[in-house]
């Protein structure tokens, strides 16, 4: 599943020649939880997100390569207790932005595609208690080193005139398996992602 995504990806940038291309800085926010057979009474947790992206006229679809920085992660509440899971992430999309409604300068678009995730952090919490990392925190759980998930959502651009233009995204994204390394646990992060953007044609 996760290698389709990729090469449908790679199909897609191939078969149309490349235009101009433009550079997009975005930040927003996570409302982030896990799901799975393992976990239950979870509760979102809220993050923050930031990026940069490459942005590559394919025909009319636009191709986003970039990297950022985003928060994830969720809280379990189990009797009097609250358990929360801070998890930090360097991602890499691989999203493609399909229009669906255009009016002049503005435009609707469908953004579809895989994001690839390394951890690079992880915090546990008990009842409001100073956060200790995962691996001394919790007995047998190991955060896997890379999470693969996929993404889709509704994004909004317009031009601001020249070369620039802005906008905002509405994303979910799902992981495609456990975030446990041991594989002893069913954990999968979920994240609705409300952003903004800016960004402006380079070449």
């Amino acid at each position: 599943m996760k290698k389709a995504l990729v090469i449908v990806a790679l199909l897609a940038i191939s078969a149309v020649p490349v235009r101009a291309q433009g550079l997009e800085f975005s930040g927003g926010v996570n409302f982030a939880k896990l799901s799975g057979d393992d976990i239950s009474n979870a509760a979102r947790n809220l993050g923050m997100n930031f990026g940069i992206d490459l942005v590559i006229p394919v025909g009319p679809i636009g191709l986003n390569l970039g990297g950022g920085w985003s928060q994830k992660g969720a809280e379990a509440v189990e009797m009097a207790s609250t358990t929360v899971l801070d998890l930090s992430y360097f991602e890499i999309p691989v999203h493609l932005r399909f229009p669906l409604v255009g009016a002049g300068p503005v435009r609707l678009n469908l953004i579809l595609g895989p994001t690839i995730g390394i951890n690079t952090g992880c915090e546990l919490s008990v009842d409001a208690g100073a956060a200790a990392d995962c691996a001394a925190g919790v007995d047998g759980f190991d955060v896997k080193k890379l999470d693969w998930s996929g993404a889709a959502g509704l994004g909004l651009s317009f031009r601001l005139g020249g070369l620039a233009y802005a906008g905002a995204d509405l994303k979910y994204a799902l992981g495609f398996s456990s975030i446990d390394e041991a594989g002893m646990e069913d954990l999968k992060n979920r994240a609705f992602t409300l952003e903004g953007h800016f960004g402006f044609d380079v070449f």
